[in-house]
């Protein structure tokens, strides 16, 4: 069975409306199996990334897919995992038809023709969340067992994106314990769900770990130790 899978174009910018060049931006294609118990997805063809030209725009061509006529399944789709702008020290994602905008991270144009960047740095919570999102990216490229959209192991440029990626993501997290080492950790905002009683239990939690780890700095050292030697593994599998 062979089908098209159209492209996409958009443009990135920062929130004063000047375009973003420097970005990187990881994408695949996934279906669905025509299932009547559950649904269930395939990937059709696993992670690329890709950079925008010097406009800030992000062009990603059509594509031919053929597939199997059994199991019976639906046409591949193409999904945008994930957006990832150094000088605002940004990763985020996905980027999907119903994607909401998240303030002080990202916005979307009415027209989903535009995505408005901000940068996170400022926000040790947001400039956090955002290296974890850029090293899901580098593992979900690179990892060949357990990752259904590893990159094709014939596409060099993507594995060099990945590799430049990891040396960014070095970068960032040595940036964030230089501002933030020595900053204290804020309670988060309270979940909205459950009983009161579900509430106090989570204020007592977090609580208790502020008091352990008080500051941001040996917080991200602890929690990232584990990562970024897995990131060095990654990066020897792609070379």
């Amino acid at each position: 069975t062979v089908s098209w899978t159209p492209g996409a174009t958009f443009r990135l910018a920062d929130e004063d409306g000047r375009p973003i060049a420097d970005a990187y931006v990881r994408f695949h294609y996934d279906g669905h199996l025509i299932n009547p118990v559950h649904p269930v997805s395939y990937v059709a063809s696993g992670s690329v990334i890709i950079r925008p030209d010097a406009a800030g725009r992000v062009t990603i061509p059509g594509r031919v897919h053929f597939r199997r006529p059994l199991p019976l399944s639906l046409p591949p789709s193409l999904f945008v995992d994930h957006v990832y702008v150094p000088r605002l020290h940004n990763a985020f994602g996905p980027i999907a038809k119903q994607t909401m905008p998240r303030p002080g991270v990202f916005s979307i144009s009415e027209d989903r023709n535009i995505v408005s960047v901000a940068d996170v740095s400022g926000a040790p919570e947001r400039w956090e969340l955002s290296l974890r999102h850029l090293y899901d990216c580098i593992r979900e490229t690179l990892t060949r067992n357990g990752s259904r959209t590893s990159a094709a192991s014939g596409d060099m440029q993507t594995a060099a994106h990945a590799r430049a990626l990891a040396d960014h993501l070095r970068r960032e997290y040595a940036a964030f314990l230089a501002v933030y080492g020595r900053v204290a950790r804020q309670r988060p905002s309270e979940p909205e769900w459950g009983s009161e009683r579900d509430r106090q239990l989570w204020r007592e939690q977090i609580d208790a770990q502020l008091a352990r780890e008080p500051l941001w700095g040996p917080f991200v050292e602890r929690t990232w130790e584990s990562t970024l030697k897995e990131l060095e593994r990654l990066e020897g599998s792609a070379r």
